[in-house]
């Protein structure tokens, strides 16, 4: 399909449009994920002490790549919603635009963590692990800009519906980091920071290839010269999407870090590594209703752009019904076999011992599956309505519950902030659930209006 036969699946049948677009993230999203586990199941080889210092680095990682995935988010939107209302020359600028602001905030950000790198993880608990965790995370510290552009990249190409070209990169990334891990970390005698600097390496592979097709003929948008110049306007509109969005992400990924060092503080950095290895398959077993939500923007921020918000909610029903319909089926085989998919993590004579607290921990972490999902798919719907900073509320609000719960529940044991995940998720699935629908009727009403005066005109 061409890049024109692209743009028209994507302002036509909204469910067909979300299958078309989700199919592919959804493998994508799934490899990433599936390449995650991979890195913690060769880290695993290396001892408790290298799974934990994976799990003290990973939201803080976490934390750079939502930056650029959130800025990707907020582009995204944007680039769709003009798409829809048939302002290609503004879409093109807007792309460029964001790309722009990439840099300048990669470029800003790297020395600051570089600098600030140790004192972060000894804020978040890293003790006996620190100088472990200094060597995972200093590749990520120094490559800030390259995993902010290749989020943004992506959020790009997803905008103007080549999900195809921002599926490859995904993939690419994720293959490219399986096959550097074994290499780096064992054949090199890497160790732990093999398994970073084989993410890092993967990462600009994944670059190369979206610039390769972004800026190839087959893109539905056209740049020139002057599209690299700061734009006020065109800058403001992607800055008004895309920080929202990054806050999101930060507070996501950043209140995981508070989280973890509450893990710590009650059962230590063996805890840690109990807790977090499980919790990161509930993130694979949530793929489905990430790429519904990732799917759900261009294609609902293109029928705001046509405002039409009937297609609207039907994007948004179908995505709830597939996304959380699709992530209830996994649970349901994931919970049939704990065992063995812990299994893969605790292969070694290093680590063997702790897999029946990690199989019972994923028993329980798998039961909070469904009522997270609902987060992705409505935080893309409020990116689409435009008003992105809801979404950070809700967040916000979900991640304080959390922290209250696992505070609690940390005073009685480890078994207690499992469950503590589980009924946090309840609340904030009922937290973010209101205010969507809230924010949807308000902007329905707001769009009918429009439409009328059109009319009467």
């Amino acid at each position: 399909m061409d890049a024109e036969g692209k743009v028209d699946a994507l302002l036509g049948n909204p469910r067909k449009a979300i299958i078309r677009l989700a199919i592919p993230l959804f493998f994508a999203l799934l490899v990433s994920q599936v390449n995650v586990l991979v890195d913690r199941a060769w880290c695993s080889g290396l001892g408790v002490d290298a799974l934990a210092a994976v799990a003290v680095v990973a939201p803080l990682y976490n934390v750079f790549v939502g930056l650029g995935s959130g800025l990707g988010v907020g582009a995204s939107a944007v680039v769709s919603r003009m798409i829809g209302a048939r302002r290609k020359d503004d879409a093109s600028v807007c792309a460029v635009q964001s790309m722009v602001f990439a840099l300048a905030f990669g470029a800003a950000l790297t020395p600051a963590m570089i600098l600030l790198q140790d004192p972060l993880l000894s804020a978040v608990g890293a003790g006996d692990v620190l100088p472990l965790s200094a060597r995972y995370m200093l590749p990520f510290s120094a490559s800030i800009l390259l995993l902010v552009v290749n989020g943004t990249v992506s959020g790009v190409l997803s905008g103007q519906g080549a999900a195809t070209q921002s599926t490859a990169m995904m993939l690419a990334l994720a293959f490219s980091n399986m096959v550097l891990d074994p290499i780096l970390i064992y054949s090199l005698d890497m160790g732990v920071s093999g398994a970073s600097v084989a993410t890092v390496l993967s990462t600009a592979v994944s670059l190369a290839i979206g610039l390769f097709f972004l800026l190839s003929r087959k893109s539905y948008l056209r740049y020139s010269r002057g599209n690299f110049r700061y734009d006020r306007p065109h800058m403001a509109s992607v800055v008004s999407a895309g920080i929202p969005q990054m806050l999101e992400y930060c507070v996501l990924y950043g209140m995981d870090a508070v989280l973890n060092y509450l893990v710590i503080m009650c059962a230590g950095s063996d805890g840690l590594a109990v807790f977090s290895t499980p919790d990161r398959v509930i993130e694979a077993v949530v793929v489905p209703a990430m790429a519904a939500g990732s799917a759900l923007v261009p294609v609902a921020s293109s029928a705001y752009g046509q405002k039409d918000p009937a297609r609207m909610s039907s994007a948004f029903m179908f995505a709830v019904k597939a996304g959380i319909l699709s992530v209830v089926v996994l649970i349901a085989l994931i919970e049939l076999f704990p065992g063995q998919v812990m299994s893969l993590f605790t292969y070694s004579d290093l680590t063997s011992e702790y897999r029946p607290a990690m199989a019972e921990a994923l028993a329980v972490l798998c039961l909070y599956a469904p009522f997270y999902s609902f987060n992705p798919i409505c935080s893309g719907y409020l990116q689409a309505l435009g008003h992105p900073e809801m979404s950070v509320a809700c967040a916000v609000a979900r991640n304080a519950v959390l922290i209250l719960f696992f505070w609690i529940a940390g005073q009685f044991s480890l078994q207690a902030i499992f469950w503590a995940l589980f009924f946090g998720h309840i609340v904030g699935a009922s937290i973010i659930l209101a205010v969507t629908a809230r924010v949807k009727d308000r902007v329905f009403r707001e769009m009918a209006k429009i439409v009328r005066c059109r009319i009467m005109k």
